[in-house]
C-alpha cells in the first residue's frame, strides 16, 4: 500500500514512539517494528593483562552481530595498576610528581627555593634574601639610589663624601669626589698598582753610599734591604800587634750609631813561678800608663781569668771598687757587651771569662782621674799600679858647694832639679846619690832607705827611727798619699823602725820602694 510521508504526525518525543512502520520489498508487506530492535547495545569491562590493564567494548545487537573492540593501557614508570575488576580499577604514582604547585613567596631562612615534599602533590617556593647567609631572590622595592642591607631591607645611605688634604710639607692639595689621585716613582723610588686597592711602593738600585775618607779604600752602595755593619778595623796588623782600631761601634737607636775611642788592654791570668799574675799584653806590668783623655777597656774574655775578676780601685788590693768614668760588662756570649754591675762581674766571673763569653772593663781616664790601681777582686798580689802617660824618673843628690842639688832624672822627658842651699846655721852634706846630711842646731837628718816590692810583703824594717809623718814614699817613681780619699791610712811606722802598709806593695824592680826621712 503506499503511504505518504506528509500524512504523518511528526514526534519528537522518541519515548512516545511504539512502532516503527516499514516495508519488505521482496514480498511487497508493509510491517511494523518495535524501536527497540534497532538499537545496539555495548559493555564496557575492564580486565588485567599482565602488569597492563585491558579495556573491552562488547557490543549486542537483536537479529544481528555488533563489532566488538578493546583499548589496552601500559603501565609505565612511576605507575601502578591495583584492584582491577570488570567496573573499573585503580591508577596510582609511585614516587612520581603528580602535582606541581607554585607556593606564596616567604623571606629566606638560608636557601633560595624550598621544595616540599619532594614525591605526590609537590609546592615549590622562592624566598627573598633576608640578610646574613639567609640567601634568596632581591627583594622589590630598590631603586637607583637605595642599596640593599645587610639585613636585607632596602635603604639610602646617609652621609656624603668629605674631601682631604694631601701634602709633600710645601704643597697642599685637596682631593675631592672624583679625583685621582696619583703615585709616582721617583729617585730608586717605583710604584706598582697590584689590585684594585693595592699601591705597591719599593726601594729600588743604591739607597745610599757608604765610602771612606782620606783614601781609606772603595766606596760601596747600600740599597734597600742591606745593613752597613760600622766595626773596628782589626785587619791591620805589624810584627804582631794590631796598628787599626782604637774605635767602639754602638747601635744607640734606629737612626743613632755611637762612636767611642777605646784602647783594648788584653788581660791574661799567667804565673810565672812566682805566683798568679795579672799580665797587660801579654807581660806583668807594674805600673800601666794611661793618658787621660781617653777610654780603655780591659779585655778579660780569656779563660785564664776566670776567677779572677779585674777591679779598679784607688787602693792596691782595696775592698771599695772605683767608680767613676768606669763601666763592667758581661755576657756568655762573645763580643756582646751588656752592661753589668761590678758585684755581678765578680759573681759571675767563671761565665764571662770562659773563653767563648764576654768580660770587659773601660775606664774613662780624665785629668782629675785619681791615684788607681788593677787588681783581681777576689786574690790579693796580683796587679799594679795605673800611671798617667808620664815619664819615669830617678832621683839622686849631687853636692853643689855648700849647697845640694836633688836631680830629678826623666828617662825620655825633660830633667828637673831642685837645690837645698845650706842657711845659716846649715851645713848640707852629700853622703850617696840616696842620702843628704843636713846638719844644724836642731839635728835636721834627711835620708833615703830602699826596698823591693813583690807584691806580697807589707811589713819592712826601717835602718831608722821616725814616725810616720816625717817619711816620704815613691813606689816606682810615684809618690804615695798617706791617706786614701777617705781618710784611712796607707801606711804607717810603729815602734820607730817597723813601716807597715795596707795593701802589699806591687811588685818592682830592685829598690823600687823608696822611703826618704826627714828629721
Amino acid at each position: 500500500m503506499a503511504v505518504k510521508f506528509s500524512q504523518f504526525t511528526t514526534e519528537t518525543n522518541e519515548a512516545n514512539v511504539t512502532a516503527l512502520v516499514g516495508y519488505i520489498s521482496s514480498s511487497n508487506t508493509n510491517i511494523q517494528i518495535d524501536p527497540s530492535n534497532l538499537d545496539t547495545t555495548y559493555s564496557l569491562e575492564a580486565s588485567a593483562s599482565g602488569s597492563n590493564v585491558v579495556l573491552t567494548l562488547d557490543g549486542t545487537k537483536p537479529g544481528g552481530t555488533a563489532t566488538d573492540d578493546t583499548i589496552t593501557i601500559t603501565q609505565g614508570s612511576g605507575i601502578s595498576f591495583s584492584s582491577i575488576t570488570a567496573a573499573g580499577f585503580t591508577i596510582a604514582a609511585t614516587g612520581a610528581v603528580t602535582t606541581v604547585d607554585a607556593g606564596t613567596p616567604t623571606a629566606s631562612s638560608g636557601t633560595p627555593l624550598s621544595v616540599s615534599p619532594t614525591t605526590g602533590d609537590v609546592k615549590v617556593i622562592a624566598h627573598s634574601y633576608n640578610g646574613t647567609t639567609n640567601v634568596g631572590y632581591v627583594p622589590t622595592g630598590g631603586s637607583a639610589s637605595t642599596f640593599l642591607r645587610g639585613d636585607g631591607t632596602w635603604v639610602t645611605p646617609a652621609g656624603s663624601f668629605t674631601g682631604f688634604d694631601i701634602t709633600d710639607g710645601a704643597t697642599t692639595e685637596t682631593v675631592g669626589a672624583g679625583d685621582t689621585i696619583t703615585f709616582q716613582g721617583g729617585t730608586n723610588i717605583t710604584t706598582t698598582v697590584s689590585a684594585t686597592d693595592t699601591v705597591s711602593i719599593a726601594v729600588s738600585g743604591d739607597v745610599w753610599t757608604l765610602a771612606g775618607g782620606n783614601q781609606a779604600g772603595t766606596s760601596q752602595g747600600i740599597q734597600a734591604g742591606q745593613t752597613a755593619l760600622i766595626t773596628e778595623n782589626t785587619a791591620k796588623v805589624v810584627n804582631g800587634v794590631q796598628v787599626g782600631g782604637g774605635v767602639q761601634t754602638t747601635a744607640a737607636n734606629t737612626d743613632q750609631l755611637l762612636l767611642d775611642q777605646t784602647a783594648e788592654l788584653v788581660v791574661t791570668m799567667v804565673n810565672p813561678g812566682s805566683g798568679n799574675l795579672l799580665y797587660i799584653d801579654g807581660a806583668y806590668q807594674s805600673v800601666i800608663e794611661l793618658t787621660p783623655g781617653f777610654t780603655y777597656e780591659f779585655n778579660q774574655d780569656d779563660s785564664s781569668n776566670s776567677g779572677h775578676p779585674i777591679e779598679i780601685g784607688e787602693v792596691l788590693d782595696g775592698s771599695t771598687p772605683y767608680a767613676t768614668g768606669i763601666q763592667y760588662y758581661g755576657s756568655s756570649s762573645a763580643n756582646t757587651l751588656t752592661e753589668v754591675t761590678q758585684s755581678n762581674y765578680q759573681t759571675n766571673s767563671s761565665t764571662y771569662s770562659s773563653g767563648t763569653g764576654t768580660a770587659r772593663v773601660r775606664l774613662r781616664v780624665t785629668q782629675n782621674s785619681p791615684t788607681l790601681y788593677y787588681y783581681c777582686s777576689n786574690h790579693s798580689g796580683m796587679g799594679g799600679a795605673i800611671g798617667y802617660g808620664g815619664d819615669t824618673y830617678s832621683i839622686n843628690a849631687t853636692q853643689d858647694g855648700s849647697n845640694v842639688d836633688l836631680n830629678l832624672d826623666a828617662t825620655s822627658g825633660t830633667d828637673s832639679t831642685v837645690q837645698f842651699t845650706a842657711g845659716t846655721g846649715i851645713t848640707l852634706t852629700r853622703n850617696s846619690a840616696q842620702e843628704i846630711t843636713i846638719d844644724s842646731a836642731a839635728g835636721v837628718t834627711v835620708t833615703k832607705e830602699q826596698f823591693t816590692g813583690n807584691n806580697s810583703t807589707t811589713v819592712f824594717t826601717l835602718a831608722t827611727s821616725t814616725t810616720t809623718d816625717n817619711i816620704n814614699i815613691f813606689i816606682s817613681g810615684v809618690y804615695q798619699n798617706s791617706k786614701d780619699s777617705s781618710g784611712v791610712a796607707n801606711y804607717a811606722v810603729t815602734s820607730g823602725t817597723t813601716l807597715t802598709f795596707t795593701t802589699a806593695p806591687p811588685t818592682t824592680a830592685t829598690n823600687g820602694i823608696e822611703v826618704v826621712i826627714t828629721q
